[in-house]
C-alpha cells in the first residue's frame, strides 16, 4: 500500500489436522489483517514441521551458559524469522484441557529467545536475574477451539497461552475462542465466531 512495509506475521498451527477449526479461525484472523494492510503471512503447521522435542537440557538458558540448542532441525531458522516478524498467531485445539503437545513444544523451543543476566552474590549464589526477550513488544493473537460446549473446559488452555505470551513479553491483541466444534471444520457454520476472528485480525493490523 503505497510503499508501506509489509507486515510480517508468523502463524503457528498447533492442530494435527489441516483444515481444522483452529486452522480455519487462524486463516480468518489473517483475512482480517489483510483487509487493512498488506501482510506477508507465514503459516507453520507444527505437526508437519521438523521441530524435535525439547529434552530439557537447559543449555540455552543462562544457568548453562546460554549456548545454542544442540538439536538440529528447523527451529533455529524459525527463531531467526520470529525476530524479524511483527506479529504472531498461536492456535491450538483443546487437548485434555490444555494446549496441544506440538504448541507446548514450540514454547519450550522458543526459550533461546529469552536472554537472562544472572545476578550472583560474592559466594556465587544466584540472588536474582534480569531478563530480556528478542521478540519483546511484538503483537500476538491466541486462537483456540474445543468440542466441549462449556467455556470453563478451556480455562487452563487459555491460561497457558496467556502465561507464555507474558513470558515472551509479547503484546496480546486479543483471543478467539470457539466452543462446540465436535466435527472438523464445524466452525464454518458459526458466523459469530468467524466475525470475531476477522475483527481480531483487523485489530492486529492496527
Amino acid at each position: 500500500m503505497n510503499g508501506v512495509p509489509l507486515m510480517k506475521i508468523m502463524s503457528f498451527v498447533g492442530s494435527p489436522r489441516k483444515g481444522s477449526n483452529v486452522d480455519i479461525l487462524m486463516d480468518t484472523v489473517i483475512k482480517g489483517v489483510k483487509s487493512k494492510t498488506e501482510a506477508d503471512c507465514e503459516k507453520i503447521y507444527l505437526y508437519d514441521s521438523d521441530i524435535k522435542d525439547c529434552t530439557g537440557c537447559m543449555l540455552c538458558t543462562a544457568l548453562k551458559g546460554g549456548k545454542d540448542c544442540p538439536l538440529r532441525d528447523d527451529m533455529a531458522e524459525i527463531l531467526n524469522r520470529m525476530v524479524e516478524a511483527d506479529a504472531f498467531i498461536f492456535g491450538s485445539p483443546n487437548h485434555v484441557h490444555s494446549i496441544s503437545s506440538a504448541l507446548t513444544n514450540l514454547f519450550c523451543r522458543m526459550q533461546p529467545l529469552i536472554k537472562m543476566n544472572v545476578l550472583r552474590d560474592e559466594s556465587g549464589n544466584i540472588i536474582g536475574a534480569d531478563s530480556t526477550c528478542l521478540i519483546s513488544g511484538k503483537k500476538a493473537v491466541m486462537v483456540a477451539s474445543q468440542g466441549d460446549f462449556s467455556l470453563s473446559a478451556s480455562a487452563l488452555l487459555l491460561r497457558v497461552l496467556d502465561s507464555n505470551i507474558k513470558d515472551f513479553k509479547l503484546k496480546k491483541i486479543g483471543e478467539v475462542f470457539s466452543t462446540g466444534n465436535l466435527e472438523k471444520a464445524q466452525v464454518l457454520g458459526k458466523e459469530a465466531d468467524l466475525t470475531w476472528a476477522f475483527e481480531i485480525g483487523v485489530r492486529l493490523a492496527r
